[in-house]
């Protein structure tokens, strides 16, 4: 009928407009080249609708080729957009008397009005009618329920937004002002964005499909005969706004451009939410890469869970040829990517924090990601061939496949050292578990395919020979540190093994975060203190470790675990503690190592207040990494390290 309207006041003879896309019968450029005659039809005219091509008319002022509706589609949008400004200044709004009100209460406080609203909402809720049957009675919808799910995640999300501090598995620098969205950038600095993204984060978390997204860029932000200007897609605008985003995080004095781009991608989350699909899985993905790079953001830990327990809801851990739902084969080969994505993070978060693994790996059949580069995979098929031997060349998810194989040994690892309380002791001789997983690690190691050539400055350490030497080396602590920890001791090799491990990680932080624009991130900090951590205790409890150690190697590794978690806690404050205590339980490790040379050294009891050390400074750092997220393995290792002195 609006239509109908337009056409009838345009027949009657109002006068043409000057501005592109108004309402008049105007040839558009297609039908002016052919020398057709262009019914003007709106969003396309008969001749290119039935050619498919893209229906433009000239602006008579600039000569731009732009959309026959184009004024119509740029009204639309500043609707929505104030629309959704109106929303936001609302919701601020809210929570500015929220927790004007919450100020005003005792902690844990809620009124009786709050109460029964969240009672009320639940039990609605939880009753819905799924079916609509006739004679059927509504079904239960508890905390499994995709609603529940939908609910916390969006709650979660929205904390990067706001600079929130995570609650664990994570770093913070403390509350920040809430901050506003911000428009797409220019082709040009997205370019860059999303280049930054693909060739520094993509390779080890490949959930997004390139293709796919160079797709939803150029629909947004592209040339304008390339721009769709007919549609407003809410998952492209999540996803193009979430990659910025995370690549403006690795980028070098971005100011506060990642949190507003965040904030702009949060407005679309509960849309991308609620499809509860594979699209859905990768937003949460999206925004477990912000957090892994940002000092403030959401849990790792309750990020990679929520997306775990999504992906086995839609049975994305279960072969996908027996219990597929579509034959579609990029969604066939996304859904493996996701989930493995998905396990990885997991399985690093449980690793790292002590925690049980979210899904059992023999739970687990599903297929490993196909070894074939990104352009190779459409919708219609599979266009080349997937890389088969180690002599072929790598493709764009060769490194990610080894990092996959790398995250199930850890979780082996965990499941049968960490996990398994039927076990005795680590030190059985009996035991060839462990030189079984040792095996496999040197396997790992020797099969790593080679580095990619890299375009551009690397703005993270990932596909590099460090990298691959780090994780193995932190494999090998992982591996033996039950052992360092289990009262009847580790022998003698174990502790070499260990502390030579440790040391090389050190070195390899050094020269790979020192004088380089990497960004930090909470595995690196919790990796490099572990080393550092480890380091010293073997000096401290193996004689033999200590008639082997020349001074000179002990001063450059503490040196450079030092450096490097100085550097680190300029950059964020929750490293300090970090920092701080590394260094006094060097200096004493120092002050150890020369008294022993000196043939004045004696088995100590602990760390006593004469050697310097101020016992609450000692209590207040141990106490701060606790806050911040310290694993099982490091509290056993301070604790052993600093031994009496803290109690």
């Amino acid at each position: 009928m609006q239509q109908n309207s337009r056409k009838k006041r345009t027949s009657e003879g109002a006068p043409r407009s000057r501005v592109p896309g108004s309402r008049i019968q105007v040839a558009c450029i297609n039908c002016k080249e052919r020398k057709l005659k262009c019914d003007a039809q709106v969003p396309a005219c008969a001749n290119c609708d039935k050619h498919g091509l893209t229906c433009l008319v000239e602006d008579p002022s600039t000569k731009r080729h732009q959309p026959r509706n184009y004024t119509d589609t740029l009204e639309d949008r500043v609707a929505l957009l104030e629309g959704l400004l109106q929303q936001m200044q609302q919701g601020a709004s809210m929570r500015a008397q929220i927790t004007s009100e919450d100020d005003s209460r005792p902690t844990g406080f809620k009124s009786k009005e709050e109460d029964n609203a969240v009672s009320d909402l639940a039990s609605k809720v939880g009753m819905l009618n799924l079916h609509y049957a006739a004679g059927a009675e509504p079904q239960y919808l508890g905390s499994s329920s995709t609603f529940a799910f939908s609910r916390i995640i969006n709650s979660s999300l929205r904390e990067g937004a706001s600079g929130n501090p995570p609650t664990t598995f994570g770093l913070s620098e403390g509350p920040m002002d809430l901050l506003s969205p911000c428009p797409l950038p220019s082709y040009e600095a997205g370019i860059a964005l999303s280049n930054a993204y693909f060739q520094n984060i993509h390779p080890q978390y490949p959930f997004l499909h390139e293709p796919t997204f160079r797709h939803w860029e150029m629909k947004l932000i592209g040339e304008p005969e390339a721009t769709d200007a007919f549609s407003f897609d809410p998952i492209s605008l999540f996803f193009v706004n979430m990659v910025y985003a995370i690549s403006a995080l690795l980028l070098p004095n971005s100011g506060s451009l990642p949190q507003q781009l965040y904030a702009s991608a949060q407005i679309y989350i509960s849309h991308v939410m609620s499809l509860d699909n594979l699209e859905s899985i990768q937003a949460i993905l999206c925004c477990a890469m912000y957090s892994l790079r940002s000092p403030a953001g959401p849990s790792i830990w309750k990020l990679s869970g929520l997306a775990l327990r999504q992906c086995i809801e839609l049975g994305y851990h279960r072969n996908s040829k027996k219990f597929s739902s579509t034959s579609d084969p990029l969604r066939l080969e996304l859904r493996k990517r996701v989930f493995w994505c998905a396990y990885g993070i997991d399985c690093a978060a449980a690793t790292s924090l002590g925690r049980p693994l979210g899904v059992p790996l023999q739970e687990v059949d599903a297929e490993f990601p196909t070894d074939i580069n990104d352009v190779d995979i459409t919708s219609a098929g599979i266009c080349g061939i997937p890389r088969r031997s180690s002599s072929d060349p790598p493709t764009t998810m060769s490194v990610a496949i080894h990092v996959i194989r790398l995250r199930c040994l850890w979780a082996r690892i965990h499941t049968y050292l960490y996990s398994d309380t039927t076990r005795t002791s680590p030190t059985d001789p009996s035991d060839t578990c462990t030189e079984k997983l040792r095996a496999e690690l040197e396997d790992w190691l020797a099969s790593a395919p080679p580095i990619p050539p890299r375009v551009g400055d690397a703005l993270s350490i990932f596909a590099s020979r460090d990298w691959f030497d780090n994780n193995y080396n932190y494999s090998i602590l992982l591996l033996y540190r039950s052992q360092l920890m289990d009262s009847k001791g580790a022998a003698d090799n174990v502790f070499m093994e260990c502390l030579h491990a440790a040391e090389n990680i050190c070195h390899g932080f050094r020269r790979q975060y020192i004088g380089r624009s990497v960004n930090y991130t909470w595995g690196a900090l919790h990796c490099l203190f572990m080393a550092g951590l480890t380091y010293l205790h073997c000096l401290w409890t193996s004689p033999a470790v200590r008639e082997a150690v020349r001074h000179d190697n002990l001063s450059s590794t503490c040196s450079d675990c030092t450096i490097v978690l100085v550097v680190m806690a300029e950059r964020w404050k929750g490293a300090a503690p970090y920092r701080d205590i590394f260094e006094a339980l060097a200096s004493r490790t120092r002050t150890m190592m020369v008294d022993k040379n000196n043939e004045w050294w004696v088995e100590p009891a602990s760390l006593a207040p004469s050697d310097g050390l101020d016992q609450g400074d000692l209590v207040q750092w141990m106490a701060d990494i606790n806050d911040i997220s310290m694993s099982d393995g490091i509290d056993r290792l301070l604790t052993g390290l600093v031994g009496d002195y803290t109690q």
